[in-house]
């Protein structure tokens, strides 16, 4: 009776053990879901983009790019990729993958558009005249690159409007810290904007810079006539 017991439970629990198997085997040796074919995840990501489904779009773009780099889509999924980062506002992200496509791909026909967004990117990112301007002449330095190595695109046209924008910020920066110096009485620092100004950008306010190199000229050469009442009281000699 206590042999046939322990049989039993034996064989129960040797049962047990083989059912829990089988789930931990299909678990573990089952079907997997397939893969989508680059095709379908290329169709899918343009309907994202469609949609304005940017965060969406970059995950399929990017599994595009990772599982099959050596499909026909890969090419155009890295500059899809980078589309979908710009429209998603991450300029910086973005610019990079246009730039890792250029550098790859330095022969390809849409560097041109490559190039144009790697200087929208910069744009986009332009501070107010009273701040430091370095987006702004990064997205200045690509948009005169692609006019200069492509003057036929279509986009090289495009970038002519962001460009003379661009000019027209840093010439107001410096119109700006110009007129900080004068009214601070720093008088030598501001004739060295204006005349900066007047030199690089020539149509920028013509007569009122003249008109404030003139105003700074005469206080550098007539120090004490506008050093101001309280200046010349502490330096006059009793």
């Amino acid at each position: 009776m206590r042999r046939s017991l322990i049989a039993a439970m034996v064989l129960l629990l040797t049962l047990v053990m083989f059912l829990s198997g089988c789930g931990i085997s299909k678990r573990l040796f089952g079907k997997k879901t397939p893969e989508k074919p680059p095709e379908v995840l290329a169709k899918e990501g343009a309907e994202q983009l469609k949609k304005k489904n940017y965060l969406d779009a970059v995950d399929t773009y990017t599994k595009i790019k990772d599982r099959y780099p050596y499909s026909e889509q890969a090419l155009v999924a890295q500059v899809k990729l980078a589309d979908a980062l710009y429209y998603s506002k991450k300029f910086d992200e973005a610019q990079a993958a246009y730039k890792e496509f250029e550098k790859l791909h330095p022969t390809n026909p849409a560097i041109p558009y490559v190039i144009y967004q790697q200087g929208l990117c910069f744009y986009r990112q332009r501070p107010t005249i009273d701040r430091d301007q370095s987006y702004t002449e990064k997205a200045l330095a690509e948009f005169r690159r692609l006019q200069q190595k492509f003057p036929k695109s279509e986009y090289a046209a495009k970038a002519e409007k962001y460009k003379l924008k661009c000019l027209e910020d840093l010439a107001e920066h410096e119109f700006y810290v110009g007129v900080f110096y004068f009214r601070t009485k720093r008088y030598p620092s501001a004739l060295d904007r204006f005349q900066a100004l007047a030199q690089e950008y020539p149509t920028f306010k013509t007569a009122e810079v003249q008109e404030y190199i003139r105003k700074t000229q005469e206080r550098i050469n007539n120090p004490k006539k506008y050093q101001g009442f309280f200046s010349r009281l502490f330096d006059a000699q009793w």
